[in-house]
């Protein structure tokens, strides 16, 4: 009888010890904008580019700094600091790109660096509690001792579509 408990409670304890380590897992992209660091989950992203030349387009909202040419394709630039709070909307001065995975659409982010890429559990994903879809940040990321601010990349859309009329 006691053998068949402690076998038992070891069955249990494997079983336990199986699924901790199946935590889900997301890989983020570590990214800095003017020596400020955001974070994005890399399934977000299609494409790093560099050295890319930005058309200015007229009438646009300030946080659109134009269109640029990938392969023949127009992608939509914003600029990031005009949307998430920073004093200085400037657009960063480097030519880095992050090029969205999307499905019907074609936007860039204009940042400053590629910092790293972290994979992390969904529990160190602290969520804004009752944030919708267009909030500009989902939560935070603990890394490090620092707290990271998680970037909505839907946020975007969103507010082209609202802002241009085609929501």
């Amino acid at each position: 009888m006691n053998e068949e408990v402690v076998k038992k409670i070891s069955e249990e304890t494997e079983t336990q010890e199986q699924v901790s380590e199946k935590k889900l897992l997301t890989t983020w992209l570590i990214f800095s904008i003017a020596k400020k660091k955001y974070a994005v989950k890399s399934g977000d992203v299609l494409e790093i580019i560099r050295d890319a030349s930005v058309y200015k387009l007229p009438f646009m909202p300030p946080y659109i700094e134009g269109v640029m040419n990938r392969r023949g394709d127009p992608f939509t630039v914003i600029n990031p600091r005009q949307l998430i709070g920073d004093e200085d909307t400037t657009p960063p001065q480097e030519p880095l790109f992050l090029i969205l995975k999307r499905d019907d659409d074609q936007l860039s982010i204009h940042i400053s660096d590629i910092l790293f890429f972290a994979e992390m559990a969904e529990s160190d994903l602290n969520l804004i509690p009752g944030n919708n879809d267009e909030g500009f940040f989902i939560g935070t990321l603990g890394y490090g001792g620092e707290e990271i601010p998680a970037i909505n990349t839907n946020a975007f859309e969103l507010l082209i579509r609202k802002d241009l009329g085609s929501a």
